[in-house]
């Protein structure tokens, strides 16, 4: 795990569970084949009956076929004006108006 994941779970409240629960039940969304890089979007639960979104980026690798490895490069709930919902990314537009506030 990764100094920027720990970070965001300091800030964001999330947990080491909450990341694995999010990986377990969730599914790739961007595949970063160049790089052995992939973000995965899935939800842990705060409580009872409320699910957050949250998103991990991980680094993959193997010694022979399958995945062998993996680390935890970041792993953060996804915000506007970043991301419009946690499937669909923010447009620059978004990101530089906020950034002039």
């Amino acid at each position: 795990m990764r100094p920027h994941t720990i970070n965001h779970m300091l800030v964001e409240g999330f947990k080491e569970g909450d990341i694995i629960e999010a990986i377990r039940n969730g599914k790739i969304l961007e595949l970063y084949d160049e790089e052995n890089r992939c973000l995965i979007t899935g939800t842990f639960k705060l409580s009872e009956n409320v699910k957050e979104h949250l998103h991990v980026v991980i680094d993959y690798w193997s010694e022979s076929e399958g995945i062998g490895w993996v680390d935890f490069v970041t792993a953060y709930i996804p915000r506007f004006p970043f991301w419009k919902t946690s499937n669909i990314r923010g447009g620059e537009n978004e990101i530089n108006r906020r950034r002039k506030m």
